[in-house]
């Protein structure tokens, strides 16, 4: 497949645009901070989709009748670096934001913060949240580990960093992932678009002559390679994207008193992700390709948020100066290694049942993954919380 290099971040515009909107969104972050009974002198703040949150499928079910199923969910990465590096005990509280389903776009959102860094592209803020919000009932979303009504993830996160400086509990450590389901969503976009290229393919099978497997497994190859064709020709538009709002989200956070908060210099660490698509049962990729594709995208996500000096500037940011960890190297080795590393780490190959509902396959790590993540790669690669 053909590399992909040159991407357009255009950071600089941002400048402008975001200082006559301190008035108007600042009021937003007034009473962010979540309320905790145990004395703290300093506080970490996770944010992200569903990996931050802790979810899996198989949790979901099993928890979605419990009036705060948020607590459920209390073992993803963010808890297994954050108990890993110090103890609660110590003076150190953990904030997570984490939403399931975010994107990169939701994480930004649709309001005055969003009218700045994407006024093209804003999304509902997170859509588990609202859902649960707006219905409370099973199987619409649910509780936030800290809510954040009426505001989206990335807001709330401001508001958090100023809130708690203001109060002597500052923020020392922001974890940070997302993008994944900005993925995902080009994926499943692809494969409605595939229904016709199996269709076709599955009626030619059966006018030849062959037999009902036979077309089914036609159609099945049709399919996956119009998916394989379809993700790799909107690879490079969708990467650029997610770049971009990567990088204005970590802008944003470097320069909270652009619009309310304050400037967090604190230590950053994101955890790249993990192809689930890869070579899960030792029979090839799911998603042919895939594993090339996540590749460079972490390729890119680490120059993005690394890069300094004359690098950064050529890509037209400054030095965000994060922690990149390196996932993907672990969880997909491209060796003989990978489809024990996913079946161990991921739900991908999770067939289990929950009074009828389907745990898997699922894309969350499993307890033990998220344990790879958090408090193993993370803690070894970027070094403990503050």
């Amino acid at each position: 497949m053909q590399a992909m290099s040159g991407f357009a971040l255009p950071f600089r515009r941002l400048g402008g645009c975001v200082v006559a909107l301190v008035l108007v969104i600042s009021a937003l972050f007034a009473s962010s901070a979540g309320a905790t009974t145990v004395p703290v002198t300093h506080s970490d703040l996770a944010l992200g989709d569903s990996l931050a949150f802790g979810y899996s499928q198989q949790l979901y079910n099993e928890n979605e009748k419990a009036g705060d199923p948020a607590t459920a969910f209390e073992h993803g990465y963010a808890n297994y670096y954050f108990n890993g590096s110090k103890a609660k005990a110590a003076g150190d509280q953990l904030i997570n934001d984490g939403c399931p389903g975010e994107t990169t776009d939701s994480m930004i959102g649709n309001k005055a913060l969003g009218a700045a860094l994407d006024p093209t592209e804003g999304e509902s803020p997170c859509p588990y949240q609202e859902a649960w919000n707006a219905f409370h009932k099973n199987g619409l979303g649910g509780p936030l580990h800290h809510p954040y009504v009426g505001k989206s993830q990335l807001e709330d996160a401001l508001g958090v960093i100023g809130t708690e400086a203001a109060v002597g509990k500052p923020v020392q450590t922001v974890t940070l992932n997302i993008g994944a389901n900005d993925e995902l969503h080009a994926i499943a976009k692809c494969e409605a678009e595939a229904k016709p290229s199996e269709e076709a393919a599955f009626i030619k099978a059966l006018e030849e002559g062959k037999s009902e497997k036979e077309a089914h497994e036609a159609a099945e190859a049709a399919g996956k390679a119009f998916v394989k064709k379809c993700v790799e020709e909107h690879a490079t538009k969708l990467f650029e994207h997610i770049l971009h709002n990567i990088g204005s989200i970590v802008f944003s956070l470097r320069h909270g008193s652009l619009f309310g908060s304050v400037d967090y210099t604190g230590k950053i660490v994101f955890p790249g992700a993990y192809d689930p698509f890869g070579n899960v049962f030792g029979t090839g990729e799911l998603l042919t390709g895939s594993n090339t594709l996540a590749s460079i995208l972490d390729f890119h996500e680490k120059k993005l948020l690394t890069d300094e000096g004359v690098e950064a500037a050529e890509e037209g940011h400054e030095p965000f100066k994060a922690c990149f960890t390196e996932v993907q190297k672990t969880f997909n080795p491209g060796t003989a290694k990978e489809p024990t590393n996913l079946q161990k780490w991921t739900n991908m190959a999770n067939f289990t049942e929950f009074e009828g509902k389907k745990n898997g396959p699922d894309i969350h790590p499993t307890p033990l993954g998220y344990h790879e993540i958090g408090g193993v790669l993370m803690l070894k690669q970027c070094g403990p919380v503050e």
